[in-house]
């Protein structure tokens, strides 16, 4: 983001290291790709970014640029073999500034792994929450989330700490919405990489209107996939971004309180999920 952000030290909150089960592959070809759309105001954007035909995908991020608490990145995941899909939205009154959405997709071209699935219920509650679990003996590389349509806000896209399961929780935005809507919840499923590992980096938990945090493999380890979790924002802290780094080595996640702030204290949790390539 080319924005100031409210910054504060990132205290490492936790790692889980997958080593009950043996390795099977390792992660050749890693790579990121990306693809920006915008900048220019339109109210909702939606794009993808495509791994090499030689590749698939192992993790999704998105970005947002200019948005800065008026705009909500409400989907970042993966779609069959190749793409990184997102989508963000202005609130519900817009805004006149131009912004942009930037689609991130981690590839690889070593051993194809599956996307599994998990949707909510199709209605109007003003929360949803879903679980979606890799099949035994596999393990999920990175968290993905959907929601449908705009004035949702993406809560959590949370890769388990044993990294078998993925949960999303979405909210309806401020405003709400009188119609139905559904989210759901991907994992990218497969056997175990070298040193498959979570971290977890939170900001402070107060009420500052903005905040991000890094989370940053280890040493010889690089991102494989992504995650991020807001704390008591209740649908009034929206996401901006969950970016993996250029040289893949950390991902940074960021949200910005709504046009009207919150109260509550509240904070913003990024995940990176390692592997030894």
């Amino acid at each position: 983001m080319i924005f100031p952000r409210a910054l504060a030290a990132a205290v490492l909150i936790g790692t889980a290291l997958i080593s009950a089960q043996p390795a099977h592959a390792a992660v050749p070809d890693l790579q990121l790709v990306s693809e920006t759309y915008g900048p220019d105001s339109s109210p909702s954007k939606s794009g993808s970014a495509q791994c090499p035909m030689t590749s698939h995908i192992l993790g999704a991020g998105g970005e947002v640029v200019g948005g800065r608490g008026q705009t909500s990145l409400s989907t970042y995941t993966q779609i069959e073999r190749e793409w990184g899909t997102t989508q963000a939205d202005e609130d519900a009154d817009g805004t006149a500034a131009d912004w942009s959405l930037t689609s991130f997709a981690i590839c690889t071209s070593g051993p194809y792994r599956s996307s599994v699935n998990g949707f909510s219920a199709y209605n109007s509650s003003t929360e949803k929450i879903v679980t979606t679990r890799c099949p035994a003996g596999e393990v999920t590389t990175s968290a993905g989330a959907a929601s449908s349509g705009g004035s949702l806000v993406l809560d959590d896209a949370i890769p388990s700490a044993d990294l078998t399961s993925v949960t999303v929780d979405v909210f309806e935005a401020q405003a709400g919405r009188t119609d139905d809507w559904s989210a759901s919840a991907s994992a990218r499923c497969g056997a175990p990489l070298p040193g498959l590992q979570r971290v977890a980096a939170t900001s402070p938990t107060d009420s500052a209107a903005n905040k991000s945090v890094t989370a940053t493999c280890p040493a010889g380890k690089k991102v494989v996939g992504t995650g991020h979790e807001i704390a008591n924002g209740k649908g009034q802290v929206l996401l901006d971004d969950v970016v993996p780094s250029a040289d893949l080595t950390s991902v940074r996640a960021e949200a910005f309180e709504d046009q009207d702030g919150t109260t509550n204290n509240w904070s913003v949790t990024a995940y990176a999920v390692c592997a030894t390539p």
